[in-house]
């Protein structure tokens, strides 16, 4: 009989690994197409004599002098080819599902990731249409225009990464037209206002906004929309900003929540006040829009800079920990009061739920939240959580719900750090433990495995590899839990009294001390960075390498390490270990010292 393991079921694996290249080839393929269509319109929109041009459709076509079509309907030739090559897969990997069957590995496996790649491909190139005909996305490429949106604010409002403007919020249009006419949109826009504006908008609300639409020339977000100036009056008008749908009470109770944690870190230090918010909410302290005293900007650029060359920039977004800390107190709790397992799922759903709600948004807060919920429903049937099968689920659930998190740098960073820990940190920890007390093994092997993983995206992201990361994180890892629970805790009491909040806020802020001095000590080196091919040959050539490490460290200890039988017989096999021997010598030594000292010695 077949004894199957749960943590060790890898089969949705290989699943969600291609269905992310699914999605990020078809991604490119459309990118590439666009360009062709918005550079044959450039080229046709050129007068020329005795021809002209006409728009229908999803259409371009250039109308010659003889009357003949020079650009032919692309939608047609694609949905043929994309036909064929879907039947030329469908047939490929049924043969190939065949020979793979006669080699252990199942045919299943096989059609299960080719129906993926393809479930991929159409929910790729289906969002990536939806927004490249989306009306603000037509306008938006023929150049700035000023147009009249009506947009709901779906993320709170934040200081604006532009000079031109004072404050940015991410928004998603309704309609859009020129103040007459409007046409129905759905697309995903950054708002840049100044002035007044600024204290007008709020996260929830529905706006009539005047302004100058165009694409974005930096940023995930495709479109931008920078607001008018105009004087405002009492009832929330202005020239450019009119509010026609209030915010629900929800919102209004998030924002007195988290604008009360800020008042309750105004009287720390800068670094309370950029770090604190950072590690709690994931938002710094200097992207907030505050109307009190600003922080100092200098200082906190440069301490953003030395985070990220120290390679602990994670701490300031919210992600697995936040959550894997609050479940465990969860648990703790009910376990104390004897409560029902199924309460407890349900306790521990609706409190990561609401802990969500509460961050700053972002994907790696996505992926947690959802992973969060899996563990909940695996703890109400009363099976064993497994972290990898979550993962795989989450990935794969949400790349066909939102594809673009497929090439999200976020996104990626966040489950390629989980996919890491969860296989290679054990293995890991059970060789450093050697040497190691079992806590730094642990600890040390968690940020290897993590780092290991992050490493070729991080490539892509900017071409320098990290030196310190590893013993920085070792540096800071004794105060991050506490430093998060002191904040959590400052979040969660603020807006009842904003003193307790204030005095956990300080608590808080000095564990982010401690990271401070480590960022600023380590991160501030000349060599805290290494450069490195950018780009994705960068990243090709860095994980080669690494794999190149993992099979020549596998082989290693398969050629000196004998089998432990570990199938076969229960308990660990007693082996050569040399922090049991350095225990077992200091040990003897402080023995023998003792005995020295309460000897008499001869008479």
């Amino acid at each position: 009989m077949r004894i199957e393991q749960g943590s060790r079921d890898r089969r949705l694996l290989p699943v969600a690994i291609v269905l992310w290249m699914s999605c990020l080839a078809v991604h490119g393929v459309f990118v590439w197409w666009s360009g062709r269509v918005v550079a044959e319109r450039s080229s046709a929109n050129r007068p020329v004599p005795g021809e002209g041009t006409a728009e229908t459709g999803n259409r371009i076509t250039v109308v010659t002098a003889e009357g003949r079509d020079v650009f032919v309907p692309s939608g047609i030739v694609i949905l043929s080819g994309a036909m064929l090559i879907m039947m030329i897969v469908i047939g490929l990997a049924w043969r190939i599902g065949g020979i793979c069957e006669r080699r252990g590995i199942g045919r299943i496996v096989v059609m299960v990731c080719v129906a993926a790649a393809l479930l991929g491909s159409v929910a790729t190139w289906a969002s990536e249409a939806r927004e490249w005909f989306d009306a603000a996305a037509v306008r938006a490429r023929d150049g700035p225009g000023s147009v009249t949106v009506a947009a709901r604010l779906v993320e709170p409002v934040m200081a604006s990464s532009r000079r031109e403007a004072d404050c940015q919020v991410e928004a998603e249009l309704a309609a859009v037209g020129d103040g007459k006419v409007f046409a129905r949109s759905n697309a995903q826009v950054r708002v840049f206002a100044s002035g007044a504006d600024c204290m007008r908008l709020h996260r929830g609300a529905v706006y009539r906004m005047t302004g100058t639409l165009g694409e974005a020339e930096i940023g995930s977000t495709p479109l931008w929309l920078t607001l008018d100036d105009g004087d405002g009056d009492d009832d929330g008008r202005s020239g450019s900003l009119t509010a026609l749908q209030e915010r629900p009470w929800f919102e209004r109770w998030r924002e007195r929540i988290q604008e009360s944690f800020f008042t309750a870190t105004e009287g720390l230090s800068d670094q309370g006040r950029v770090l604190v918010p950072g590690l709690t909410m994931g938002l710094l302290g200097q992207d907030h829009m505050d109307t009190s005293r600003p922080v100092d900007g200098t200082y906190a650029d440069q301490l953003e800079e030395r985070f990220r060359r120290a390679g602990i920039m994670h701490l300031m977004a919210v992600s697995g920990g936040h959550f894997v800390i609050v479940a465990d107190l969860i648990r703790r709790f009910a376990a104390r009061l004897l409560l029902p397992r199924q309460v407890t799922a349900i306790l521990t759903a609706g409190t990561m739920t609401l802990m969500a709600a509460m961050m700053a948004p972002g994907d790696s807060v996505t992926r947690a939240l959802v992973m969060s919920w899996m563990a909940a429903a695996a703890l109400f049937l009363g099976r064993r959580p497994q972290a990898l099968s979550a993962l795989c689920c989450t990935a794969i659930g949400t790349l066909l719900v939102k594809p673009s998190m497929a090439w999200s740098f976020g996104f990626a960073l966040s489950c390629a750090a989980v996919l890491g820990i969860i296989l290679m940190s054990h293995p890991m920890g059970d060789v450093m433990s050697l040497l190691l007390p079992d806590m730094l093994a642990d600890t040390l092997a968690m940020t290897v495995a993590a780092q290991l993983s992050t490493l070729p995206i991080q490539v892509l992201m900017e071409p320098r590899l990290p030196v310190w990361s590893v013993p920085a994180n070792i540096l800071v890892a004794p105060v991050v839990a506490f430093a998060t629970m002191a904040g959590l805790a400052g979040l969660a009491v603020a807006w009842v009294n904003v003193d307790v909040g204030s005095w956990c806020a300080w608590s808080a802020s000095l564990g982010t001390q401690v990271m401070e001095r480590v960022a600023m000590w380590l991160g501030g080196r000349e060599h805290a960075t290494m450069p490195w091919a950018g780009g994705a040959a960068g990243a090709l050539a860095l994980a080669t390498v690494e794999a190149a490490g993992i099979a020549m460290a596998l082989l290693i200890r398969r050629w000196f390490v004998p089998s432990s039988a570990d199938h076969a017989l229960p308990g660990r096999p007693f082996t050569r270990n040399p922090r049991n021997r350095i225990r077992i010598w200091w040990t003897d030594t402080l023995r023998m010292l003792s005995e020295l000292d309460t000897d008499p010695g001869p008479n």
